[in-house]
């Protein structure tokens, strides 16, 4: 496939799109962000939560693998979860060796406390990347007319943590100190006279995880109802769900809201307006974000798009599909680059 290789023209590009303070600025990171500093892939990411478990909860685990035909961690909870709900209050019940309420309540807390172990700071090489990110945010970014929204599928903390190292102002979504729950009025609010109370100050960063987080917990209240929260310091405990990209043909809407929110807000933003969205760490594999993306660029001809790719210089490879590729050379306002190329 030819391709449009002008790397000086894509860098001279972006910087003038950079350079505009009217212009709103918005960052979709993947995993691949997390993966620089040492963090599994989602498939590494499986592969290792099966070493953490032990007799009936590994075989299980192993035959979730084989039911689904996939090493994606969201697609195996997402399995076991519909499990759960088909069991109810039977112990005796036996489905895809998961056996009973109690013990499918226990799995499910040794995937999530797996989950949370593998993917927090400590597993981390270092978080110096997004320090650097936050600097150059604070330093250039800081004076733009509207606020900087910062998307991402990743579920580790890595950029809570440098955002919070260096005192940088940010919404997730979630407010409160004991059990902080959604708001969702905020996080749709623009800066304009009818959302003015619900509108976060223009100087806080907005971020959005559209898959979750290793903090989102489901819980019932007192009310005996589904409740998320973000708690950086709660334990997951039997019958509560760490919240990981959840089924949406499956789950009520309690468990979909937080996600629902963010991708509408991801389609909000790209939708109208003059908007540089910059990519990194994302390989295009999530239809439904790509979708949001794709048609963005064809309703809103004022919306600017670089995806940083990353490339293999050795072995001469990309990690972008060829559909993907193809849509960057045909679409004038899809920038791709990597280490080995880029169309523009």
């Amino acid at each position: 496939m030819p391709v449009n290789h002008s790397p000086k023209q894509a860098v001279s590009q972006l910087k003038d799109q950079l350079s505009s303070e009217k212009r709103k600025l918005s960052f979709l990171f993947g995993a691949g962000t997390s993966m620089a500093v040492g963090l599994p892939s989602v498939t590494d990411l499986t592969l290792k939560i099966k070493t953490k478990l032990v007799g009936k909860e590994k075989d299980a685990f192993e035959n979730l693998i084989k039911i689904c035909n996939s090493s994606n961690i969201e697609d195996i909870l997402n399995k076991l979860r519909v499990v759960r709900e088909l069991l109810g209050e039977s112990e005796t019940e036996i489905s895809y060796k998961i056996e009973g309420k109690t013990f499918g309540q226990k799995f499910d807390v040794a995937i999530c406390s797996a989950i949370s172990d593998l993917v927090s700071k400590t597993a981390a090489s270092s978080i110096s990347p997004h320090i650097n990110f936050t600097n150059w945010l604070f330093k250039y970014q800081a004076n733009r007319i509207y606020p900087v929204e910062i998307f991402t599928t990743n579920y580790d903390l890595l950029f809570e943590e440098a955002f919070e190292e260096k005192r940088i102002p940010y919404f997730d979504g979630f407010v409160g100190s004991i059990n902080p729950f959604l708001v969702p009025e905020c996080v749709e609010a623009e800066n304009n006279r009818q959302n003015n109370p619900a509108y976060i100050p223009n100087s806080w960063l907005r971020f959005w995880k559209i898959h979750g987080s290793i903090n989102w917990y489901l819980y019932k209240d007192a009310g005996a109802k589904n409740r998320i929260t973000r708690n950086s310091v709660k334990k997951c405990n039997p019958g509560d769900e760490l919240m990981i990209y959840p089924s949406r043909q499956k789950y009520d809407e309690s468990r979909r809201l937080p996600f629902l929110v963010f991708q509408d807000r991801l389609r909000k933003f790209l939708s109208q307006g003059e908007i540089l969205l910059i990519i990194n760490g994302y390989s295009f594999n999530d239809e439904h974000i790509n979708e949001i993306i794709f048609q963005a660029l064809r309703a809103n001809k004022r919306l600017a798009i670089t995806a940083l790719i990353y490339g293999d210089t050795i072995k001469k490879e990309r990690k972008i599909s060829d559909k993907v590729l193809s849509y960057g050379l045909e679409n004038p306002n899809l920038t791709i680059l990597s280490l080995i190329g880029c169309c523009c």
